[in-house]
């Protein structure tokens, strides 16, 4: 692993200088210089020249996204981007994780803003969008670029841009099928192994082995096979009007049995424009319909553990046929169930409709054409409802009702409506006065939140025990938000230039003295490739200096919407007497009046500079950020708030890092070219100050914690006891660090080992054509300095658990047993603390592209591809990327998956 980090160090510097070498003897060779196009970049509530940038954003376009069999649009962006650490589930259809230099909060929502077409989303809810709709992606970093999104944009901010249509007709077909491997299973004793683990360590229990040999893991999981297919259509409606339809449809089976998810979905845009462009419109619009087979992951872990010398399936069992554990002297199930019937006799279905629509208009006033008003009106509409089947036969659908057990199963329903509404009209005024451009936003915008839910609790049961099986619909008031904002950029020259932001948000989240809060930023460029002494320069074609400073907050603490409301609940069943009448009983529920927004500070330096006629680009970033009166839910004191656990305001957090990001052009020949984007985070994040110093975090069970909310260290810190080792170097049971050397351990010798955050992470990707007709695309991810909590082995690789005398069963454990010989779980020692650290090869695409294929402008490329190809870490489990702040108690693994498609354009 040395090595490995140690080669990942010297790669930036390497590329940068063999890429240096190439390009300036291409340079030499050149007797002109190349000329830039202007890209525009989205900045929120309007564009802007990326040379006029003053803030810290990423621009990422189609010909930045990864390659290859991409099925969510965060795919596109995976380890694309300097700041942006994304975590994709297994899961088929599961929304990933993303975070922005590693987020701004404890307990509140660290999910950046994600804004689609100018429509700002709730969450980040990528699932239902088609990636191949997708034409860019701005990610806004810093608080002088995110103000203008206020109490939401403490987290970053993610704006999506779809395709829109265009005046020639453009048809254009992909298609790939995939087949999903398991790439790795975790490493427990195999049969004959078992037999022997049960013959040393109780043989008492030999009898119990069965004749069977089953891999429990092979039996749960899956060869599958995902297909996709999209088709888009873009042209002139009526010769005059730019218009874009795209219908796909994408089918995954996933690698766990009975797991599946499928989505289609349909985008249109429209752009009309009327009076020689004064007014413009852009419609856009994406219905989609998810349906998903959520399969019981509690069967990951379940094959972890099910006895390998037991057979699948039993012909005398009472339990659908299927092998369980049945307690002595009872017809009651015991100990672990059967996976496999975990996974059969459960279906947990799920339909999500979808409608993300927005239209914007844009008015030039004719008297004065350099003043124009835009309008947007959007809204997102979700429609969810889920159905869950227990097979009545199955040990799922057999358990106790007012303590008598019989076959019962399972019939439960679930839906929820959501309808997210959006509005904003802005004013902008742009004039050149010479050397100086002005550029005017100002702007109102009101965002509507409502959601009604409900649950049915098991059916079967509404007459056997109405009191805990009950139709539950929940709907809370709605969620508002109001805001005033505005923007001034200033450019003088060509080489200075100023923004500045302001937004007024108010929330109804909080009460009226907390209502509003005010957010702003101001941010400052030289362009210093600008000045008389740079612009002969042959090596420096672009160097900007960028320096700002800003204020965002945060206002998502999840379900407490409304926590400074003082409501009660009416008691059906007392009564208080008073005189002749009976009086029901009012509970005050609890509340706190006094919550208000997290409110981030954050400072910001960087560099943006091109080399060699812009042949080798960069940017790097130095950021800080302080963020106070963090919002998290804890535990209150004594009749604190009339409740024992609430939202709080609770302390000050902070973040600092830094941002590289580089893009070579090292070779640009004709029949051969060569490009590589490479990216480097650094991130630290520290706990400032808590109002109670040291929350326990991370429980594993049994009252033991292993992480915490304490001054000075990373959220979720690892807070653990120091293993004493023997001197083979195998752990001592029970036996710790006396560290604060009072004769004794108790939780006061615990301490601070490691953290779920890496220190630094990395990305690189490689671009090659070659031949006119060949193309190669490499993505690598690396990750340094994090670690994982093995709860996986703590769990399971004692003696206890191989011999559970509280039911009478035996199981399985992971190989780890070998290194211990643990009698008792010992959880919370640092031994179970792991490397996590990686070097991922995410992605290799081959491709062959046959030009004028059927007409001169037509094309057809043939692709395969493989992802997931490769992992390097010391970590022993499935993988080393797991949610849940790093704790490790199984995850639905990542498939390894091997493509072939299509893609045809007209």
């Amino acid at each position: 692993m040395k090595n490995l980090t140690t080669a990942l160090k010297i790669a930036p510097a390497f590329l940068l200088a063999s890429t240096i070498m190439h390009a300036q003897a291409q340079v030499q060779d050149s007797s002109t210089k190349e000329k830039n196009i202007e890209e525009v970049v989205l900045i929120g509530y309007g564009k802007q020249k990326k040379t006029d940038l003053t803030g810290s954003i990423t621009a990422l376009s189609t010909e930045d996204f990864n390659k290859g069999a991409i099925t969510t649009a965060e795919g596109l962006i995976n380890g694309r981007a300097p700041g942006v650490v994304i975590t994709q589930s297994g899961t088929p259809g599961n929304e990933a994780t993303i975070r922005i230099r590693g987020g701004s909060s404890l307990n509140a929502s660290n999910d950046p803003l994600l804004v689609v077409d100018g429509l700002p989303l709730d969450g980040v809810s990528l699932a239902t969008i088609n990636p191949n709709d997708i034409e860019s992606f701005s990610i806004l970093k810093d608080a002088a670029s995110t103000a203008i999104y206020g109490s939401r944009g403490s987290n970053g901010v993610i704006l999506v841009t779809t395709k829109k249509g265009s005046k020639r007709l453009r048809i254009s077909l992909n298609a790939f099928t995939t087949v999903n491997t398991l790439a790795k299973k975790i490493d427990v004793y195999s049969p004959d192994q078992f037999r022997q683990l049960i013959n040393q360590y109780v043989p008492s229990k030999v009898g119990m082995l069965g004749n069977s040999n089953t891999d429990w893991q092979d039996e749960i999981f899956r060869t599958s096979v995902t297909s996709d297919i999209n088709a888009s259509v873009s042209g002139s409606l009526f010769n005059e009007v730019p218009a874009r339809l795209s219908l796909s449809n994408m089918d995954n089976s996933g690698l766990l049995m009975t797991s599946r998810f499928r989505r289609s979905a349909a985008n249109f845009a429209l752009s009309p424009s009327f009076f020689d462009d004064y007014l413009k419109f852009n419609i856009t619009g994406t219905y989609s319909y998810t349906f998903q087979n959520k399969a019981s992951e509690d069967a990951i872990r379940n094959a972890i553990s099910y006895d390998p010398t037991q057979a699948v399936y039993d012909p005398n069992s009472p339990y659908g046929g299927y092998t369980e554990w049945i307690g002595q002297g009872t017809n009651r199930p015991v100990g672990v169930s059967n996976p496999v019937s975990l996974l059969k006799n459960r279906h947990d279905v799920q339909n999500f409709k979808r409608f993300l629509g927005n239209i914007n208009m844009e008015y030039k006033f004719h008297f004065l054409p350099d003043l124009k008003v835009i309008l947007n009106a959007g809204l997102d509409s979700k429609e969810l409802d889920g159905h869950v089947v227990v097979n009545k036969n199955s040990r799922s659908g057999y358990f106790a009702v007012n303590n008598v057990y019989d076959f019962y199963g399972e019939d439960s329903y679930s839906d929820e409506s959501i309808l997210n509404k959006n509005a904003n009209v802005q004013l902008n005024y742009t004039k050149a006065f010479g050397k100086l451009n002005v550029d005017v936003m100002g702007g109102y915008e009101y965002q509507n939140y409502h959601k009604v839910s409900s649950a049915s609790g098991n059916t079967l049961l509404y007459t056997l025990d109405p009191t805990n099986n009950f139709y539950n619909p929940d709907s809370k008031p709605d969620l508002n938000l109001q805001a005033f904002f505005g923007r001034l950029n200033l450019g003088f020259d060509n080489k200075y230039l100023l923004t500045v932001n302001y937004r007024r948000d108010g929330s109804s989240r909080f009460s009226k003295n907390n209502r509003w809060g005010n957010f702003g930023g101001v941010a400052a460029a030289w362009r210093i490739s600008e000045e008389n002494f740079l612009k002969s320069n042959s090596t420096i074609s672009d160097l900007k200096l960028r320096a700002s400073v800003g204020k965002t907050g945060q206002q998502d603490i999840g379900v407490y919407r409304y926590d400074y409301f003082k409501t009660y609940n009416v008691s059906t069943t007392l009564y208080y007497q008073f005189g002749n009448q009976f009086y029901e009983i009012a509970k005050p529920n609890g509340y706190n009046e006094n919550l208000k927004w997290e409110e981030s500070v954050k400072y910001n330096l960087g560099l943006d500079f091109g080399l060699l006629n812009n042949r080798i680009k960069g940017t790097v970033d130095f950021y800080l950020a302080d963020t106070k009166d963090l919002l998290s839910i804890v535990p209150e004191g004594p009749l604190e708030n009339l409740r024992i656990i609430g939202p709080k305001n609770i302390g000050k957090l902070q973040s600092r890092g830094i941002d590289l990001g580089l893009d070579v052009k090292a070779i640009q020949k004709e029949n051969f070219t060569l490009n590589f984007n490479y990216n480097l985070s650094y991130n630290k994040i520290e706990i400032k100050e808590l109002e109670v110093n040291g929350i326990d975090k991370g429980g594993v069970g049994l009252g033991g914690f292993v992480q915490t909310f304490r001054e000075g260290y990373s959220p979720y810190a690892y807070w653990v006891y120091q293993q004493v080792y023997d001197s083979n170097g195998m752990p001592i049971e029970g036996a710790y660090v006396d560290r604060n050397g009072d004769g004794e351990i108790t939780s006061a010798d615990k301490y601070n080992y490691k953290k779920p955050q890496p220190d630094v992470t990395m990305g690189l990707m490689t671009n090659m054509t070659f031949g006119k007709n060949w193309d190669f695309s490499m993505a690598w991810r690396a990750s340094l300095g994090n670690y994982v909590y093995d709860q996986i082995s703590a769990d399971r690789s004692h003696l206890n658990h191989i011999n559970n005398t509280v039911d009478g069963t035996i199981n399985n454990a992971p190989v780890d047993f070998n290194n211990t010989h643990f009698s008792t779980a010992n959880k919370m020692s640092d031994y179970y603390l792991k490397n996590g650290s990686f070097l991922k090869l995410d992605n290799l695409t081959v491709g062959y592209t046959f030009n004028k294929f059927i007409t001169n402008t037509s094309s057809l490329r043939l692709y395969a591809a493989a992802q997931n190809v490769l992992i390097i870490t010391k970590y022993k489990n499935l993988d080393p990327e797991v949610f849940n702040n790093g704790i490790d108690n199984s995850i639905y693994p990542r498939a390894r998956m091997f493509t072939l498609g299509v893609n045809v354009n007209f």
